[in-house]
């Protein structure tokens, strides 16, 4: 049986989303200090998590604090999932793990942060904001109706371990469109990967250590344009999600259909495996792939940033930081 994906809903009980400031941004979600679905905010974190499971990690109360070698601000950051039994002490505990990792000391703010202060003691010791990431939501039925109404690649193809993806790419139609799945990260996709994402670039090593963690089921995709290599991206399943990863295309094949052929392969994949719906995470400023998420059904969920420590503000008594203590 397909399960419906469950969405905030404006006048059930729920605020919509980030209202004052949407704009005709349509996957603008709530964020810290507004109404979410809690239930669903948390487990698709618990996804997040497990699709990007981190190299190290250490808890102190209900938080865990992850450390892969400086690849990812996710890996390299505090996820905040439940409460502490005294947030200063905790916080201190956080600086003290990412100095000796050499790493700034960094914490997830999603609405359903615990404990429930630590916005504003963020605030008063000087962590910034690194700006937000909107997670979205979609049902797998809609998504691929929707993909199969625009331009998608000629075929998918399987691409067995081992295989040459040269040999892949160049066997297809002269002037096509083709997806190339794998089960491993191949040459050739991380090669595309590391031409427009840092993850896959100045942080190679440690991302490809994180990757061979993994013990969920991923596939990675290669969109191939008239022979010639041009996107990429990775797929996550876990339970009934599809999680949509390192979507990335280079500058000169974009607007020519390649993200939508890399998220059609996707699709067909994870609808074969059982999986019923979809998430992603996309970064405010990726105008061009939030317009794409919207068109095709991806709803708002949450938002969440990264607190940077930088410095300890100076602070007079009674003022939010001295109340810490």
């Amino acid at each position: 049986m397909r399960v419906r994906l469950r969405v905030p809903v404006a006048g059930q009980g729920m605020a919509e989303p980030a209202a004052s400031h949407r704009g005709h941004d349509a996957l603008v979600a709530p964020g810290a200090g507004e109404a979410v679905d809690a239930a669903l905010s948390r487990e698709l974190e618990l996804l997040a998590h497990r699709a990007w499971p981190p190299l190290c990690e250490r808890r102190v109360g209900g938080w865990v604090l992850r450390e892969s070698a400086g690849s990812s601000r996710r890996g390299n950051s505090v996820w905040a999932r439940g409460d502490v039994p005294d947030l200063s002490l905790a916080l201190d505990e956080v600086r003290a793990f990412y100095a000796a990792a050499g790493l700034p000391a960094t914490v997830q703010i999603t609405p359903v942060s615990l404990p429930a202060g630590i916005h504003q003691a963020l605030d008063a010791l000087g962590f910034d904001d690194t700006g937000p990431t909107d997670v979205c939501a979609a049902d797998l039925a809609d998504l691929a109706g929707r993909l199969a109404g625009g331009t998608v690649a000629e075929a998918s193809v399987d691409v067995p371990s081992g295989a040459s993806a040269a040999a892949a790419a160049g066997s297809g139609r002269a002037g096509g469109t083709r997806t190339l799945m794998f089960d491993d990260i191949d040459g050739s996709w991380l090669d595309i990967a590391g031409r427009v994402l840092s993850t896959f670039a100045d942080q190679r090593a440690g991302t490809l250590k994180v990757l061979t963690n993994l013990t969920i089921a991923t596939k990675y995709v290669l969109c191939v344009m008239d022979g010639v290599p041009v996107a990429v991206g990775r797929g996550v399943i876990d339970g009934d999600w599809l999680g949509v990863y390192s979507m990335a295309t280079i500058p000169a094949a974009r607007g020519r259909g390649a993200a939508r052929a890399v998220l059609a392969g996707l699709v067909t994949w994870a609808t074969d495996a059982g999986a019923s719906r979809a998430y992603l995470q996309v970064e405010q400023t990726s105008t061009a792939a939030r317009h794409l998420y919207a068109a095709l059904g991806f709803q708002p969920v949450y938002r969440y940033s990264y607190r940077r420590y930088c410095y300890r503000r100076p602070h007079h008594a009674g003022s939010p930081a001295a109340s810490l203590r």
